[in-house]
């Protein structure tokens, strides 16, 4: 950058001579914003553009102006040290808490809670050691943003060509709809459980209100992510419904290094509780939200601390729940109860919350197995069916009618809160996704008749999900630990690609390259 009072030479060329030098531009074009801004020494204006990479190259920027970019002050605009501004990071504020809130659907709260039953607290380390790993994740997801403007299915067209970039976008999208479909599945599963309701009646009202969410859209990104956090954060009550378990301290300490290998069903829900914690679309989202903000460099601190605040949040609820269910119904290797769905847990909350422990109801008791033993295999089906009707209806001395409506509640709003935000996440980021792979401008909120076909493939795929959601039966907990499974295990090929992009010197520079033990650990 030249000296105050001095002018670089590039930019001592009047506008004329910068459209001569301009291949793509008309006789009767203005120069580009990014000449007017490196003119001007606009840190503000320089922010809006990709980052120059290490031979001052530009990707997509007319290579006439590579001179001026390298040497301007574009690479410099983050200041790591500029004093925190708390008004700003208020600002800045949403996407990452919201991905991550999304994270913690309903699938994934019947995942945490059949850990809990299955294995009491041997995952809770799982959930703990998650944390780096969502954070790591999404973070490269800002970093890719902020730098390079694009998304990330417009990064693997850029540098992959466009088979890698249709296949991750296929995928990406059939990823989405399985996730919506279970959405509602889980809706319609809780309010079965709760009141009694048709899920028909309860999937409809869903789909409406997401589709106003989409019409609501009109009025711009933010207030669509307002709500979003808004609504999300209702799962955050189970953190405090975890102080009324009377978990074990010592118990769940000692769980932390119990691992169960041999068991087949063990990894299946280690598969899962890490597909519910990493999922692909969450990456694909944050990525695009972040360039919709149009967040910049300089407030690259702000956005990290966003994504670390979303990952701490996510990570908490599901080990609440794991942690919940582990010490009120904790049934281990009896396969006829250790499956449970929503009512289940609010039985297990409203005994919590009446106070009545363990030792309470049987002195010495310690879990639910020490008061209600698993059937004996030798008993006949009868028998045994008989012995579960005694269980269930000894359950409900458990609790006062007072608190199992106050549970139900709880259970209600905290599910509620928890698909709803994930579902207005799963109606965006497949169409962010194909409008890249498409090269159609990624704006969401445009007039119908500007964009017909993204409203149509938006309500489309929401109609689909819903149809498959009130025709089949996709809402026990079966279907959200197979929907987990399967993110798990598609998180791999999409991790690779961030790994690769975020470690590329023909996309990042070094400064915010992947690099060192970080970008192996």
């Amino acid at each position: 950058m030249a000296r105050s009072g001095e002018t670089a030479p590039l930019l001592e060329t009047s506008l004329s001579s910068l459209k001569k030098e301009d291949p793509f531009a008309s006789e009767d074009s203005e120069p580009c914003v990014c000449c007017s801004a490196l003119a001007h020494d606009d840190d503000d204006d320089l922010d809006e553009f990709r980052i120059p990479l290490d031979d001052g190259t530009v990707p997509g920027m007319n290579p006439a102006l590579y001179f001026d970019v390298e040497k301007s002050n574009l690479k410099s605009v983050e200041d790591p040290g500029r004093p925190w501004d708390f008004g700003r990071f208020l600002r800045i504020l949403g996407p990452g808490i919201m991905v991550c809130l999304a994270d913690t659907d309903g699938p994934c709260l019947l995942t945490a809670a059949q850990s809990g039953a299955q294995y009491q607290y041997s995952l809770v380390l799982c959930q703990l050691g998650l944390i780096p790993v969502l954070y790591g994740a999404q973070e490269l997801t800002v970093r890719l943003a902020v730098c390079t403007k694009q998304g990330l299915t417009a990064l693997i067209k850029e540098r992959y060509g466009p088979v890698w970039s249709w296949t991750a976008c296929v995928l990406h999208v059939a990823m989405c709809w399985l996730g919506q479909a279970s959405e509602f599945g889980a809706i319609g599963q809780l309010f079965r459980d709760a009141f009694g309701v048709d899920r028909r009646i309860t999937n409809t009202i869903q789909f409406l209100f997401l589709c106003g969410i989409i019409l609501m859209g009109r009025l711009g990104y933010r207030l669509t992510e307002i709500v979003g956090v808004t609504v999300g954060s209702m799962q955050l009550i189970f953190v405090g419904a975890l102080c009324m378990t009377h978990a074990n301290v010592d118990k769940v300490v000692e769980g932390l290094g119990e691992f169960h290998f041999q068991e087949s069903n063990y990894e299946v829900l280690l598969a899962g509780n890490i597909g519910a914690v990493i999922m692909p679309w969450m990456l694909y989202y944050q990525q695009s939200a972040v360039c919709e903000r149009k967040i910049k460099r300089k407030d690259l601190k702000y956005e990290r601390m966003d994504t670390l605040i979303g990952a701490i949040l996510a990570q908490c609820v599901m080990m609440s729940m794991v942690i919940g269910m582990g010490a009120l119904r904790y049934y281990g290797n009896d396969l006829t109860r250790n499956s449970l769905d929503f009512g289940d847990i609010i039985g297990a909350y409203a005994q919590a919350f009446s106070g009545n422990t363990w030792d309470k109801i049987q002195p010495g008791a310690a879990t639910i197995l020490d008061v209600q033993p698993a059937p004996e295999p030798s008993l006949s089906h009868a028998a045994r069916q008989e012995l579960l009707v005694s269980y269930a209806a000894q359950i409900e001395t458990w609790y006062t009618p007072t608190n199992y409506i106050l549970a139900k509640w709880v259970v209600v709003l905290g599910v509620c809160g928890a698909c709803t935000v994930a579902s207005i996440v799963l109606t965006i980021t497949p169409v962010w996704s194909t409008c890249e792979l498409l090269g159609i401008e990624r704006d969401l909120f445009l007039p119908f008749k500007e964009r017909p076909l993204q409203y149509c493939l938006q309500i489309g795929g929401l109609a689909a999900a819903y149809i498959t959601s009130i025709s089949t039966d996709i809402s026990g907990p079966w279907f959200a630990i197979l929907t987990q499974t399967i993110n798990g295990l598609l998180i791999l090929p999409v991790a690779a690609f961030l790994w690769l992009l975020s470690s590329s010197p023909e996309v990042l520079p070094e400064d915010y390259r992947h690099k060192g033990w970080y970008k192996w650990l």
